[in-house]
């Protein structure tokens, strides 16, 4: 594959964010036009917003030799709009793609909505596989592990690689990028509709059934 084999690759970072793009972007390359990962000299473009917005999200898309859709909060409002550019991926390319979550330095919990109502909910990653009860609905489910979360929302393929990076951190950063230049990946399938209420807004902690 030519983005594999060629001594320059042009890497497209996605997200519904242009702040969160900039900084993986310029973590990539320490704020240079580009940098070496790989044996290979890597650039990052950056793509945000809506797809359905913008005349040229398919053509960037299409010419990117990788492309790394990044995500960083697993509420239904966010999964909505990252569905909306999960769908706008360039089919049976073979291009390398992978899904990044993101995350602050430190972090060990992630946002999702609960399953019944909607309401955000912070999850600890050390009550991952237990059960909790949402303080909004008081009903009770098992907290799942952010990615397989991820990819139960989305319906990733299972050759999709799903990575996380910590934001900032140049090696989790680059570590990341180089195992999409080793990748191959084919053709993607549709994420399923969700639903479009609008939420709560607010974010709050998960309680913990004892």
């Amino acid at each position: 594959m030519a983005a594999q084999s060629d001594s320059k690759v042009s890497a497209l970072a996605l997200s519904i964010h242009q702040e969160m793009g900039e900084q993986f972007a310029k973590t990539v390359t320490n704020g240079q036009a580009q940098a070496s990962i790989g044996g290979r000299q890597v650039s990052v473009d950056v793509l945000s917003g809506d797809p359905r917005l913008n005349a040229g999200w398919d053509e960037a898309t299409n010419q990117a030799g990788i492309i790394l859709l990044l995500v960083r909060f697993l509420d239904v409002i966010s999964l909505d709009k990252v569905k909306a550019i999960y769908r706008r991926l360039p089919t049976d390319s073979g291009k390398p793609i992978a899904v990044v979550i993101v995350r602050e330095q430190g972090e060990s919990d992630f946002k999702m909505s609960c399953p019944v109502c909607g309401q955000k909910l912070w999850v600890r990653d050390s009550d991952v596989g237990k059960k909790g009860r949402c303080p909004n609905c008081k009903k009770a489910f098992s907290l799942p592990d952010q990615v397989a979360h991820l990819r139960g929302q989305l319906a990733l393929p299972d050759s999709m690689p799903v990575l996380r990076i910590a934001s900032g951190d140049a090696s989790s950063v680059k570590a990341a990028v180089e195992k999409v230049l080793e990748a191959t990946q084919g053709g993607l399938i549709d994420a399923p509709n969700i639903d479009q209420e609008v939420l709560k807004q607010s974010t709050m902690r998960v309680n913990i059934n004892d």
